[in-house]
This record gives C-alpha cells, structure tokens and sequence, in this order.
C-alpha cells in the first residue's frame, strides 16, 4: 500500500503492520492517529489488546446508527462483512464487551481465520495464550491458526496442550492426530486417534485417522478394518478405505481374512480398551515396530511396485488412440525422417557402420529414445499421483520404479519387434553380441533412473524445469551420435561430444550389434563412472526430498 493510502486509511496501515510483524509499528501508527473514528480506533483497540481504551469507545460504537462505522472499518482490514454467514459486527462486539471472555475471542478470530487473515486472527489470540496454562479452546483455535501459517511446530506444542486440556473431548485428539502423522510420528498419532474414539465411539474422523496410522506402522489388516468403520460411520471415507484395501490386498495373511469387526483386542483395539489409562497419556515418541525381515520387505515392495505396474500398463498410452503402437511408430518415425532427410539433402546412402542406413539409424535412435522416454516420465510424478499418495504404503520411489520399469519394458520390446522387422525386410541381422547388447542396455536403465530421479527433483522444485529438460534432449539427440560416427567430426568437436555418456551408449549398442565392428571410443569405465554419479546423486536428492514432495502442493 502506498504511503499517501497509509495516511488516509490508518486502520488498514495497523493490520498491515501487524501481519508484517511489526506490533511496535502498528503502536507507533495508533499513537499518530489524530481525530479517529471511534467504531476504527476500537477495531485498532482490540487488534493492539489495548482493553483500558475499550470502555471509553464502546457506547459510542454501539450508538443508534454506528453499525456502518464498524463494517466500514471491517471492511478497511479486508475482512468481509453481511451475507448469510456469521454475523462478524457482532462478534466484534461481542468481543469488545468481554475482552477477557475466550469464547467471544475465539469466535472473532475464528471469523477473522476464515476470511483469510491469519496473522490478524493470531494477534487476537495471543492474548489469552498463557502456554501450558491456556484453555483446551485457546489453544486449539491457536494450533490451527500456527497450521496455517506453516509454524508446524508450534502447532503441534499447542494442540498437544489443547488435547491435554480436554481429554474428553474428540476434536482436539483428532486434530492432534492429524498433526501427528503430518510430524511423522504415526505412533503418537494412533495413541491420539484411540482416545478420541474412546471419547466418542462414532468419531469417524477417528477411525480414519487410526486407519493411516496403522498402515505407516505396518499393521495392514487392523488399518483394513478401522478404514472400513470409518466408512461405514461416514461416506467421506469410502475411498479412503477402497483405496487401502485395493493397494493392500496382497498383504492380508490368505488364513486370516480382515475383520470385519474392530481390529484385534490382543493389539489394544478392544472397543472397551480405548478409554482405559493406558491411551489417557499422549507420549513424545512412541518406540517403531521391529523392522520386518530384509526378505518380507522386499517381497511386500515388490508386489506394491507389481500393483502401480498393471496400474500404469492401463495407463500409459491412454491419451493416445494409437496406444501401444505408437511406441513402435515412434522410432520407426525417427528413423524414416531421418532417410527422407538425407536422401533429399543427397548425403551419401552407405552407412558408415554395416549395410543398411536404417540399421545405422535404428541402433542409435532406440537407445535415445530409451533414455529420453525414462527420464520424461518421471518429471510428473508427484503431481499426476497426488491421489495415490494418500495410500501412506505407497512411495514415490514405488511409482518411479513401476514407471521406470514399463518404460523400460516397453521400449525393449519395440527394439526387439523393430530389429524383428529389418531382418523381415532383408536389411538387418540378429546382434553379433547378444549379451553385450543386454549390458549395455542394463548400464543404460541404472543411468536413466539416476537421471529421471534428479528430474523428479528438480521438476517438483521448478516447473521451469519441465521446458528445460525437452530443450536439453533435442539438443542431446543431435550429440549423442544417432545419425553420425564420430569418425565424422573433426578432431576438437569429437573431443566435446565424446564427454557425453550418451555417445559411448550408442558406440556399446552398435559394436554390440555389427558384426565386426569395435568401436575406437567405446570407454565402458568412463560410462560406468557416469551412471554411478548419477545414482548416487539422484537417490541422495530423491532421500532429501522425498517428504517434501508427497506433500500436496
């Protein structure tokens, strides 16, 4: 706001410097105010917590006729006034009248929450904030407000106290539950979760709540079951608990179906155990579960990633009335451009490896296009699986691994039919080298996934990244040797280009392919450095970022 604005509206220059967090400003700016109105200077009186100025301005503000003096000033905090919510004058009065009254405060800033403000609506409750002495209603209202403001932390402390405050009360247990599991902390947060049922059995949000702790804890068949009660009490929660029982299905003992009925007694679930002393207390930290077997743990994420892959079968070309077809048009696509190019342009039809241009061509353009396909993919992830996300059992590097794996899949199969296709045309030969071939390609998969972990990163950081990285591509394409030798290329640019992992890619593929062939620049070593760099460092940002990027955006 300009200055000259500032000056005409004092009230709006006190909220602003408020929610800037400069209480001492907003002070030295009512201490400058000269003349105010009296229904604005009350509005100021209440934000600042100044109660001695409060008596005096009251039965003016409450006169015959003020009621427009205080929209009016409501209005000039941006804060919206009539229409058929709640009447947000009257809890201004409301407040006015009981400045020590916490229901009117609440109820105030509460409005003031809603439409937005919420630095405002914390500086009106920070008055009745008295720590670890401050009523259950304070301080609930106050975890909410500090939520939002992103201080999770002390949201956390507060709803901690609000709950300790009413331990009978539902609603505080289940927003602390819900904070909680955001901490990372589902064994806490199914503590808090129990007492509210044990407060009230119907709780649905409860169940919900103990449903998701139960699953970041492992116990799949009690989270089954309390997902199903939280359906059965509320619709809302119907495909929260279709979507745990689809993705989880697999992991229920064959002898041992879910039940039907709440979870296990033996487990602390007994209806008639949630109230006892033993859920009374909500501790700091709840020691984890006992890591699984190494075995059980990756028979359980190999049959999640077997669940995202048919998922993502279904999925993949669905935008494309071609479907899977275009992934055998695409290269062959490249590959005719590529001959009508050069046919018109005159350049020389032998290849410079081999007989056949096309199978120059194909050896190059299908390693690319495996390599560009993998690392596309995975930019989008965390957005497009917002959704599944909500399953906790379910990881991003669950998805990426689906992804990369039928991508993978996909793009190996359509070398084969392709290669399949030139000998059917007389102008290929099955590889010299079948097994370098397979090597080549598994080098090729590691360095990808190394990538496209980075660009999952870094699309999630920037969506700039999502233009850059197509960019980056075709610039690749034209550098990776698809459609030339090194042997080509004057001395200096050969030396660039083959700094590029790509190149040796290509070189592997074709020495592996053409018989005969072994290729002067082929560096296995300097490729493998290539690929372990780009794992280790995709995996160690995908680590630091994972958390980050589930959250929704």
């Amino acid at each position: 706001m300009a200055a000259g604005q500032d000056a005409r509206r004092p009230l709006a220059a006190i909220g602003a410097a408020i929610e800037a967090g400069l209480p001492g400003q907003a002070a030295a700016l009512f201490e400058a105010w000269s003349d105010p109105d009296p229904a604005a200077a009350l509005v100021a009186l209440l934000l600042l917590d100044r109660r001695e100025g409060l008596a005096a301005l009251l039965p003016r503000a409450e006169a015959p006729g003020s009621e427009g003096g205080l929209a009016a000033a409501l209005r000039e905090l941006g804060l919206p006034v009539g229409g058929p919510g709640p009447d947000m004058v009257a809890a201004l009065l409301g407040l006015a009248r009981g400045p020590e009254d916490e229901t009117a405060r609440v109820h105030f800033a509460s409005l003031v929450l809603v439409a937005g403000r919420h630095r405002l609506a914390e500086a009106l409750l920070l008055p009745a904030w008295a720590g670890h002495a401050s009523s259950a209603m304070v301080a609930r209202a106050l975890s909410g407000t500090w939520m939002l403001l992103g201080r999770e932390a002390e949201a956390l402390e507060a709803a901690r106290i609000a709950a300790e405050a009413a331990p009978q009360a539902p609603e505080p247990m289940e927003h602390l539950a819900g904070l909680l599991l955001r901490a990372g902390q589902p064994g806490p947060a199914l503590l808090a979760a129990g007492r509210a049922i044990g407060a009230a059995p119907q709780s649905h949000q409860g169940w919900r709540l103990a449903s998701t702790g139960l699953l970041d804890l492992g116990q799949t068949a009690e989270a089954i079951a309390a997902a199903n009660r939280a359906a059965r009490l509320s619709a809302l929660h119907a495909p929260h608990a279709e979507q745990i029982r689809t993705a989880h299905a697999a992991d229920l003992p064959a002898a041992e179906p879910a039940p039907a009925a709440p979870p296990r007694a033996q487990a602390g679930w007994a209806q008639a155990g949630w109230a006892q002393a033993g859920w009374a207390q909500v501790p700091a930290q709840v020691a984890p579960p006992p890591a699984p077997p190494l075995g059980r743990a990756v028979v359980a994420r190999a049959r999640i990633v077997d669940a995202l892959l048919l998922r993502e079968t279904r999925t993949m070309f669905s935008a494309s009335r071609l479907g899977y077809a275009w992934a055998l048009v695409e290269p062959l696509s490249h590959v005719l451009l590529l001959s009508a190019v050069f046919f018109f342009l005159g350049h020389d039809s032998r290849p410079p490896i081999g007989d056949a241009m096309l199978t120059f061509y194909m050896t190059g353009v299908l390693s690319f296009l495996f390599f560009a396909h993998m690392t596309e993919r995975a930019m989008d992830l965390p957005a497009a699986n917002r959704s599944l996300l909500l399953v906790p059992a379910v990881g991003l590097f669950d998805i990426l691994a689906a992804k990369s794996v039928l991508s993978a899949v996909t793009d190996l199969v359509v070398a084969a039919v392709t290669f399949a296709l030139l000998i059917a045309l007389g102008v290929g030969k099955l590889p010299e080298d079948p097994a370098a071939m397979v090597a080549c390609y598994l080098v090729l998969f590691l360095l990808s996934f190394g990538v496209a972990c980075v660009n999952m990163v870094a699309s999630s950081v920037t969506s700039a990244w999502e233009k850059l990285w197509p960019s980056f591509l075709r610039l690749q394409y034209f550098t990776c040797g698809v459609f030339y030798h090194p042997l080509d290329m004057p001395e200096d640019i050969r030396n660039l280009i083959l700094l590029n992992p790509l190149v040796h890619v290509t070189e592997w593929m074709r020495q592996a392919y053409f018989h005969g062939y072994e290729s002067p620049f082929l560096d296995v070593p300097y490729l493998l450095q290539w690929t372990i760099g780009c794992l280790l460092a995709g995996t160690a940002l995908f680590a630091a970022s994972a958390r980050q990027m589930r959250r929704p955006a």
